[in-house]
């Protein structure tokens, strides 16, 4: 089984769709946000080559493992979702994302979130895991208000820029989308 490294997805609000090219200057622009240098273990080292890497080779990975979205929000970049650590044989997906910050606090990263989820489910998985650091209440709210539940800490289970941290893990079935 793989996903479709073409397909466009779209809800209310929102595109989701593959990375290109001209996505670079926004993703080394968010790169430099505080709460993404606190969050995210690639952003200390995000260079312009290396966004453009992202932007047009890097995101477009394995179909069989995962797939990456560019969230757009009318026409402008709004961040990224994506699936990822798939593991077919027991059905079941992790899903990540990050908001921009012009984007935050609209409903953007719950939104895109629940379109991902949609869609792994549509590709025969059944189960969709979230991960957040214990201290990002942010990414824990996302969940939350995606549907997710809340199933537990696991115990160091995240690297983020500062080091390893321990890890909220939610999750959400196919049953429970609605």
């Amino acid at each position: 089984m793989t996903f479709d490294m073409g397909v466009l997805l779209e809800t209310q609000r929102l595109l989701l769709r593959p990375f290109e090219e001209g996505d670079t200057a926004d993703v080394l622009a968010a790169s430099r946000d505080p709460e993404i240098l606190r969050w995210m273990p690639w952003a200390p080292a995000q260079t312009a080559e290396t966004a453009l890497a992202w932007c047009v080779s890097h995101a477009h990975v394995d179909p069989t493992l995962g797939v990456n979205f560019a969230i757009v929000a009318g026409d402008r970049f709004a961040g990224t979702v994506g699936l990822g650590r798939t593991d077919w044989a027991d059905g079941r997906v992790e899903v990540g994302y990050w908001i921009a910050p012009w984007a935050r606090r609209k409903g953007y990263a719950v939104e895109a979130t629940r379109a991902a989820a949609a869609y792994a489910f549509e590709k025969g998985l059944h189960r969709v895991e979230l991960l957040a650091a214990v201290g990002n209440l942010a990414s824990q709210g996302v969940a939350a208000k995606a549907g997710f539940t809340r199933e537990g800490v696991l115990r160091q289970a995240m690297v983020i820029p500062a080091g390893r941290v321990d890890a909220v893990l939610f999750s959400l079935l196919e049953s429970e989308l609605t």
